[in-house]
């Protein structure tokens, strides 16, 4: 797998996305790469899966939105880029970590800005800008061999949601701006083509309603004691039985 290869394959996605694709990073996957997103609580990160024949990412809820996103950029790098063995863990793994690197980090958006003067404030400006974690535009940086003012560093160096706390221009992002990212994240999250499919598969009485309560957030039906959440929040698939 070359590096152009990957590159090209990020920079389609990124223009099939649009010009700030990351404020609504899940909308944009699933309207213009046809990757639904789910975002249940998971012990681990995220994972990708095809369910149904539909290429489905499934993100942990969190409210690290800059987590999410390269989550979701490094699952996409999975599903959209081909030619690595699935037997070879480690390539794979590091092909979907440089696409993710591409998709949110471009090469040519990253060299435009003047690193060697750059503030604190330009570190929290182009974190937010990009959607990404002080730490992953540290390793971004420092892969392509720029080097940063002291000031930049010591910014790189810490914790993102403090950069965005003291150093994040209001003009750029107001703290209410900060926490809607943060709900965005943190929400769980069905495809409105499964919530749709479910309600109509329940109706029928073709899906236990726990199916579409589960979807929901909602308690368990207690009128039906088949009907039953299971007591792990991970992914079960069986719930989403009838649209499968």
């Amino acid at each position: 797998m070359t590096d152009e290869r990957v590159q090209r394959a990020a920079a389609r996605a990124r223009a099939a996305m649009g010009e700030g694709f990351i404020s609504r990073f899940y909308e944009q996957a699933e309207d213009a790469l046809g990757v639904e997103v789910v975002v249940v609580p998971l012990r681990g990160n995220g994972y990708s899966l095809t369910l149904g024949g539909h290429k489905v990412i499934v993100l942990a809820a969190t409210e690290r939105w800059f987590r999410s996103n390269f989550t979701l950029a490094h699952e996409l790098g999975h599903l959209l880029v081909g030619g690595t063995p699935p037997q070879d863990g480690k390539a794979a793994e590091n092909m979907a970590n440089a696409f993710a690197a591409d998709l949110l980090m471009p090469v040519e958006h990253i060299r435009s800005i003047d690193w060697a003067q750059a503030k604190a404030a330009t570190v929290a400006r182009v974190s937010w800008e990009l959607g990404v974690s002080a730490r992953a535009l540290e390793v971004r940086l420092r892969c392509l061999g720029v080097t940063p003012s002291e000031e930049a560093c010591s910014a790189l160096a810490g914790p993102t949601d403090a950069l965005m706390r003291t150093s994040l221009a209001s003009s750029v992002a107001a703290p209410a701006d900060v926490s809607a990212r943060v709900q965005y994240s943190a929400r769980r999250r069905f495809p409105e083509r499964v919530v749709t499919g479910l309600r109509r598969a329940v109706a029928d009485g073709d899906a236990p309603r726990a199916s579409l309560s589960w979807v929901l957030g909602l308690p368990a039906p207690e009128e039906n004691d088949d009907d039953v959440t299971p007591e792990s929040h991970e992914l079960d698939v069986d719930l989403l039985d009838g649209l499968v």
